[in-house]
């Protein structure tokens, strides 16, 4: 890792430069009341005052709705046509420490066992430049799962604020390596030391702290805990704590077709929704909105810990906030991982 600092003023220069290479720039912009990635025209339209964006970043690798596939009968015959997977080369600018953390889970997920080229290969494509929260919301809990608002994962490259006018640049990957070779009159020379301070300060002002990295530990009778139902009583089952989550990845394959051809899309999905595991048959492993969150809320603290080792949360606190009926997943595993915590003898 190399470490070195960047003014303000050579930021906006830098972003300059970016502007005018070959690669794209994508930048956490005002969009009415949201702060949304949305492609830079202009160094301007860069925003830097938000804690996280409306949208994860996860978008601009596993998009919402993708064609995989296109088809076009000829007679007998089914002609197949594969869609781009080229985005070209781009810089990904301003992203938070828990959606850089979120795309080391997509990165598990999507290249483990059977390669997704479509992530992978806009992964490939893209270095992601990371900026270090220094006022978290109330609603944020990274600490809690094991990060923090400077961490480093996911990351090719971290810009962590050190005073009103300075930034504390990581190079992380050989993409960072890079951009910092291209870019170096830019950087001036820093200690990676420097970044302690700030990150003592930042964590300190974490409201939610409950130690959930650990994951829950699975039993069988996880499945008969009163909380579920008490929780699901309130679930609407609308899905959009899935879709604002920087590492849920569930996803459904539909046609889209007339006589003469047609497209095949991946869209996202959502273990929340009512047909999420409803069979041809008409059975449903899982019937109840009780039983639909438990999958949610144990995916993330016991099934995935059990797999990878982590927990597949990386306590952004979107869904906390967007919830219509306020379900708090934070809150929820906290009561069952207390639930299943063994007395002291």
């Amino acid at each position: 890792m190399t470490c070195r600092i960047l003014t303000r003023q050579k930021l906006s220069a830098w972003l300059e430069e970016v502007l005018l290479s070959e690669r794209r720039l994508i930048a956490p912009q005002h969009e009415n009341q949201d702060v949304v990635f949305k492609v830079v025209q202009s160094v301007e339209q860069v925003a830097d005052d938000y804690v996280t964006t409306r949208w994860p970043v996860k978008e601009w690798f596993f998009p919402r709705s993708e064609p995989i596939l296109r088809y076009r009968y000829a007679g007998s015959n089914v002609e197949l046509g594969q869609p781009a997977l080229d985005p070209g080369p781009q810089i990904i600018f301003g992203v938070r420490p828990c959606d850089a953390a979120g795309l080391a889970i997509l990165d598990q997920v999507f290249s483990t066992d059977s390669e997704d080229e479509f992530y992978t290969r806009r992964r490939s494509m893209t270095a992601v430049v990371g900026v270090s929260c220094v006022e978290p919301a109330e609603s944020c809990f990274c600490t809690a799962v094991g990060l923090s608002p400077t961490s480093t994962e996911g990351s090719d490259m971290l810009l962590t604020p050190v005073d009103e006018d300075r930034y504390l640049v990581e190079t992380l990957t050989v993409k960072g390596e890079q951009l910092l070779w291209e870019y170096g009159h830019y950087f001036g020379a820093g200690e990676c030391r420097t970044k302690d301070a700030v990150t003592e300060q930042v964590e300190a002002k974490m409201h939610r702290r409950a130690p959930l990295a650990q994951g829950i530990a699975y039993a069988p009778t996880l499945f008969e805990k009163p909380i579920w139902r008490e929780a699901a009583l309130k679930c609407l089952g609308c899905g959009i704590c899935a879709y604002v989550c920087p590492t849920c990845h569930c996803f459904d394959i539909v046609d889209d077709a007339d006589a003469w051809g047609g497209v095949r899309c991946r869209n996202w999905d959502s273990c929340g929704f009512s047909q999420f595991t409803l069979h041809s048959s008409g059975h449903n492993p899982r019937p109840a909105q009780d039983s639909r969150y438990r999958q949610r809320v144990l995916h993330k603290f016991s099934y995935y810990p059990q797999a990878w080792g982590r927990v597949m949360c990386v306590g952004c606190g979107r869904c906390v906030v967007d919830c219509p009926v306020n379900l708090d997943i934070y809150s929820v595993a906290e009561a069952v991982l207390n639930e299943t915590e063994e007395p002291a003898a």
